[in-house]
């Protein structure tokens, strides 16, 4: 009887036009994502996509544990995938890495079978940042004009750019003490080389979904140097993706146009994009 009375209704031309379709979210590039065994038992290439459709994100910088699943998305989506090769087989590897001496050469060799364009993340704190695995791995990277993706204390991340003063650093997490004035000074050090991420700040940066002032006038200071991520550093935060990166936008839609653009697409679109991986041989 329904079906019949919206056919009727129809006819008629008085059946209730839907509703206006809700406007598409501003384009976003998530510039920290991981990608492990357990994740990819949870969630597959095309559910991976899916995730990143319904929170509007038109590109992931992802990096693989182990490196080659990187690899998988990204000949699964080569145009919405961004990969870094990883250097931990398994997560137990974040901290015991700086002393396997054998691992340059693993990750020079992975880099000639597959398409990168950085390395990362690499865990690692100031008593540490002169092992010579790091500078290897850092050497390595600036060589072949990838990023590095760090994780680490301010004192790193001098070490890396006294190694390849040109290298590319994304420094991840707003670093590991994330104070306005110590990036602030960070960036005034290194204003062509260093790029920062947001990622598992959020709450920090912006409690009740309001940026800080502080954190605000940072961004406007340096307004082509942050990047917005979510950090997919377990299954529990592929499966709540959409709602983090609700958040991130939730932050930044108070800012100025091109701040939020730059924030939420633009500056990691400069960063990655200005690097043409090299081919992948067979």
């Amino acid at each position: 009887m329904m079906r019949r009375l919206r056919l009727l209704l129809a006819l008629l031309g008085t059946w209730p036009a839907a509703g206006p379709a809700a406007p598409p979210l501003p384009p976003m590039i998530d510039a920290h994502a991981h990608y492990t065994a357990a994740d990819a038992a949870a969630f597959s290439p095309e559910a991976v996509l899916a995730k990143l459709d319904a929170a509007g994100v038109s590109r992931l910088v992802v990096t693989g544990s182990p490196p080659q699943l990187a690899q998988r998305l990204y000949r699964h989506a080569p145009d919405r995938v961004i990969p870094l090769l990883g250097v931990y087989a398994a997560d137990l590897d974040k901290g015991n890495w700086l002393h396997d001496s054998g691992l340059p050469a693993r990750a020079a060799a992975q880099l000639q079978r597959g398409t990168w364009v950085g390395i990362g993340e690499l865990h690692l704190f100031a008593r540490d940042a002169k092992q010579p695995v790091f500078e290897q791995l850092v050497r390595l990277a600036a060589a072949r004009k990838l990023v590095v993706m760090i994780h680490g204390d301010a004192e790193v991340i001098d070490r890396a750019f006294d190694i390849a003063p040109d290298v590319r650093v994304l420094w991840a997490h707003l670093g590991t003490l994330p104070q306005p004035g110590l990036l602030a000074d960070m960036l005034q050090r290194y204003p062509d080389t260093l790029w920062i991420d947001t990622s598992v700040r959020d709450e920090r940066i912006a409690p009740d979904g309001t940026l800080l002032p502080a954190w605000r006038a940072l961004f406007e200071r340096h307004p082509e140097r942050f990047v917005v991520a979510v950090d997919t550093f377990s299954v529990n935060r592929w499966q709540h993706y959409g709602e983090v990166a609700a958040q991130i936008r939730g932050w930044a839609d108070a800012l100025p146009q091109p701040l939020k653009d730059n924030l939420l697409h633009d500056n990691a679109a400069r960063l990655f994009d200005r690097f043409q991986p090299p081919a992948a041989h067979p």
